[in-house]
């Protein structure tokens, strides 16, 4: 009977995702694996009910298809066209096909950063001023709404020349993998104290800090008697994201303010931190597993290797060999996904998949 192999957590010298320590004798360091012959036996027990009941387990990948979607350093996958078996996406071909658009992606950023650096025009000499803000999403055309102090520069710049910009930044692992996004736009005053506006927006801010950790909360999370509020019309966006997998290249695409409007916050959005956290802390072997299928690489070559993040039509891993730096790749899903319950579907499906054409 062919058991499983799981990988368990951080130990020794891995800088994360994966375990490792060193072999005996040697001076090249290896993952720490462990067989787990009783998740061998549920699968085998699992194969069996199936079959009892008439049920298909999902048609294993074909050693050309699982060659089409290899990807390493040097040479890109074949990227076939069509119809693909129930298993991972080929990463270059993920990357071109079986991803958010760019303006998708942008709506996606926006809505869950929901902070960013704002550059207005200085009134006096007309070059840029940018200060950090947080901001609500009107999520019907995905235009930022803040609020500034009514005494301060940028106020008054606005005041003067409503052409602003705002910087979206995703922070921690995911910064690679959520989109970067510059919006360029028109700010328009919506309000101030007393006005009906201005205490809509002030009643939205209260709402969304009352959601955070008392220990995150702060004073900009809030809308002041002093402040004034605006909306940013989009005009054009700035989207800059991964291009391609072989050369870890990242691109910029310009999006037009009509086509980013029309376009919607990806249906995981909000799911992903959770899961992600989630499946690098209890199915790591899975994201292992996702990785070497895509890259060709042998465990025993792997540093690191976690799954960065989710959106409704694939995933990203970051993952390291020894001696050489960080990679992104991405396995895109077969079709998709929109809700937890289908996601953990998908990627039971996708462990059982590529576990079975280890």
């Amino acid at each position: 009977m062919e058991a499983r192999v799981r990988v368990r957590g951080q130990e020794g010298g891995g800088l994360g995702g994966v375990r490792v320590r060193r072999g005996r004798g040697r001076g090249s360091l290896k993952l720490h694996a462990v067989v787990v012959a009783e998740d061998a036996r549920r699968r085998a027990t699992t194969t069996t009910t199936r079959r009892e009941r008439g049920r298909r387990t999902p048609p294993p990948l074909s050693s050309s298809s699982k060659a089409s979607a290899a990807v390493n350093a040097e040479t890109s996958s074949s990227g076939n066209e069509g119809v693909h078996a129930w298993g991972p996406i080929g990463s270059n071909e993920a990357i071109k096909g079986y991803t958010p658009t760019a303006a998708e992606d942008a709506r996606t950023a926006v809505s869950l950063v929901r902070h960013g650096t704002f550059c207005t025009l200085a009134s006096d000499t007309g070059t840029p001023f940018g200060t950090h803000v947080y901001y609500l999403v009107d999520e019907a055309t995905g235009s930022p709404i803040i609020r500034v102090p009514s005494d301060s520069v940028e106020d008054l710049n606005l005041l003067k020349d409503g052409k602003c910009s705002l910087y979206i930044h995703p922070s921690g692992d995911a910064s690679d993998c959520i989109a970067r996004v510059t919006l360029m736009g028109n700010a328009v005053h919506l309000g101030r104290e007393g006005d009906d506006s201005f205490e809509d927006v002030r009643q939205k801010f209260g709402e969304v800090a009352a959601r955070l950790p008392p220990s995150e909360r702060s004073f900009e999370d809030l809308v002041h008697d002093n402040d004034e509020v605006f909306r940013v019309d989009v005009e054009k966006v700035y989207v800059r994201r991964l291009a391609c997998v072989i050369t870890q290249q990242k691109e910029v695409e310009v999006v037009e303010g009509e086509e980013y409007q029309k376009a919607a916050t990806d249906p995981l959005a909000f799911v992903a931190p959770y899961m992600v956290e989630k499946w690098n802390e209890e199915h790591l072997d899975d994201i292992v597993r996702f990785c070497t299928f895509l890259t060709g690489a042998m465990i025993e070559e792997l540093e690191m290797c976690k799954l960065l993040w989710i959106d409704s039509l694939g995933l990203y891993i970051r993952f390291q060999k020894f001696g050489e730096f960080p990679k992104d790749i991405r396995m895109g899903f077969p079709q998709k996904v929109n809700d937890e319950k289908a996601l953990v579907s998908a990627l039971t499906m996708l462990g059982q998949v590529t576990w079975e054409n280890q």
